[in-house]
């Protein structure tokens, strides 16, 4: 049963104070009785009369009438549901491709929807409702041991009056906010972290303020030459068949800067060389893969190498 239907078979209005409705209840309980009352359908007329006073002399019906939740479910003592849009917040920043893979710390101000303090995020001021068994809050507190609780008022059935806030829209003010955001390694353009609790203010729960996520969208800035696979970073390095074949010394880019890297002898196309903790949280590597670049001119690489047999006997 509805609390509006209660009403309706009591034929009373939902402003009736808890007297009128007994009131009207001894009135068509007497007169649709069984006992006095022989008309078809008097019976069920009587049993909806019963179940209807019951309902409302319950109290079941009051948190209906009265009470309102916000989006996330806290009551609203104040009478009526707390309309919030629950938005998530948008926020962009730009890093290097070192803080991609090292991980980085940045600074963001923005705006977003905070509680107002002036009315504790209702948007609305509760007012005296003039009952003077709760003091005009609509609601008695009893203990009993340790235990408190906390329901409707019997006699102005939680009845409330309000009072729109002037600082706010539906409880929360534009505010700037300051934060400073970890952005781990290993990140790539695209990629979103969100932020849990950054966003708008969405009212209450359990006596903790709840906000949105804000979402903090990434764009990597590029670096030629390298990028990130899995926990490493990896670059290509071309070298001519000589010296895959004779091994070399050579200068790598890396994220750190530029570095000499050893070749070994006989090494193979498509073979990599990796330098230690030079990827993604100092935990993965940088791979650098060896690009051999083979000669077109076979007698050119028999000249070279039979000028470098024959330099290395002079020695």
């Amino acid at each position: 049963m509805q609390i509006k239907e209660a009403y309706s078979i009591l034929e009373i209005p939902q402003t009736s104070t808890p007297e009128e409705a007994k009131k009207k209840y001894r009135e068509l309980s007497k007169k649709f009785h069984p006992d006095v009352n022989k008309d078809p359908g008097a019976e069920s007329k009587f049993k909806k009369i019963n179940e209807a006073y019951t309902y409302i002399s319950s109290g079941k019906g009051d948190e209906e009438s009265y009470q309102s939740f916000n989006p996330f479910g806290q009551q609203n003592p104040f009478g009526r549901r707390h309309q919030v849009q629950v938005e998530s917040i948008n926020l962009y920043t730009t890093i290097s491709f070192k803080e991609s893979v090292f991980g980085s710390k940045k600074d963001l101000k923005f705006k977003r929807k905070g509680k107002c303090e002036n009315c504790n995020g209702q948007g609305q001021y509760q007012l005296n409702n003039g009952c003077d068994k709760c003091n005009g809050r609509g609601q008695t507190v009893t203990v009993q041991g340790n235990m408190m609780f906390q329901q409707t008022c019997d006699k102005c059935r939680g009845r409330v009056k309000t009072e729109t806030c002037t600082s706010c829209s539906n409880g929360s003010i534009d505010t700037d906010v300051s934060i400073n955001v970890t952005i781990p390694g290993g990140v790539e353009s695209g990629n979103i972290l969100r932020l849990n609790g950054m966003g708008n203010y969405v009212g209450g729960f359990m006596g903790m303020d709840q906000f949105t996520e804000a979402h903090l969208h990434i764009t990597v800035e590029p670096e030629a030459q390298l990028k990130i696979v899995g926990q490493d970073v990896v670059s290509t390095l071309q070298i001519s068949l000589l010296e895959a074949l004779q091994g070399c010394s050579k200068q790598v880019k890396t994220v750190s800067g530029d570095m000499q890297i050893s070749i070994s002898p006989i090494s193979k196309n498509k073979e990599e060389v990796r330098i230690p903790k030079m990827g993604v949280n100092q935990v993965g590597d940088q791979r650098v893969c060896l690009d051999v670049q083979y000669p077109t001119d076979i007698n050119k690489l028999i000249e070279a190498l039979t000028n470098n047999i024959l330099i290395e006997g002079v020695a």
